[in-house]
């Protein structure tokens, strides 16, 4: 069925849809920034088990607090991935299904990180049935071993996000109904990603240069992106333009 500008068969306001991602967008930023930046850079002290264990049975409620923020990072990722999808298919409905998959499964190997950031909590207050069967050293052990898998979970995500972003900034500078310099800084924050993510594993010394600054680099795509959704929205008539050519 042919849709016209003027037909009322879209069911949803894209300037509403295009607000509340950028909305979820920005919630992502700032809840993933709590946990991963604050709380976790707070409270694990590399190398040091002992002295980590102790800063989370010690502020146990902030480490609650931040797992809780970073399931919320989960949720709108999601949603995020959902509307997105909503609103760019027609630009180019494979770029746009390869964001929606990578993205979802960006979600659901973070999402399987968080049971590893779980475990120290665990065995830090006691909550575990099985934790009177191990040492204190060998707690210890199996704490930092969970500490050390969080970040590799985090980055094997990356890859994912990186295609996400690479794909999403594609959409955003093809689409026209977004400034396309919002499409090129997220589709270099898409490539940071990818980079990151992926020379961890494959050339770890390399990706250790590069850091903090190539993770730094994925900021103003991503936060200017969402920030332009938040107030500005989409272009409407221009969006309704890809709704005429379908």
């Amino acid at each position: 069925m042919r849709v016209t500008p003027n037909s009322d068969s879209e069911r949803f306001s894209p300037l509403h849809l295009a607000r509340i991602l950028g909305i979820l967008g920005l919630g992502t930023i700032a809840t993933g920034a709590f946990d991963i930046g604050y709380v976790q850079g707070t409270l694990i002290v590399a190398g040091d088990p002992v002295t980590t264990l102790h800063n989370i049975s010690t502020h146990e409620t902030l480490f609650r607090c931040g797992f809780s923020a970073h399931i919320l990072t989960l949720v709108c990722n999601i949603l995020g991935e959902i509307i997105s999808f909503m609103l760019f298919w027609r630009v180019n409905w494979i770029a746009a299904a390869t964001c929606l998959c990578t993205g979802i499964v960006a979600t659901g190997i973070e999402g399987v990180d968080l049971l590893s950031e779980y475990v120290p909590l665990t065995l830090a207050t006691g909550g575990s049935a099985f934790a009177s069967a191990f040492s204190a050293e060998q707690l210890h052990s199996l704490a930092y071993i969970c500490l050390q898998l969080q970040p590799a979970c985090l980055l094997l995500s990356y890859v994912f996000y990186g295609v996400d972003e690479l794909a999403g900034g594609f959409l955003i500078f093809r689409s026209g109904f977004l400034p396309r310099v919002l499409g090129v800084l997220l589709g270099f924050a898409g490539f940071c990603y990818f980079t990151n993510g992926l020379l961890s594993f494959l050339a770890p010394a390399l990706d250790a240069r590069l850091n903090p600054g190539i993770q730094l680099a994925c900021f103003p795509g991503e936060f200017g992106s969402s920030l332009w959704l938040a107030i500005v929205g989409v272009n409407v008539v221009k969006w309704r333009a890809w709704i005429a050519r379908s």
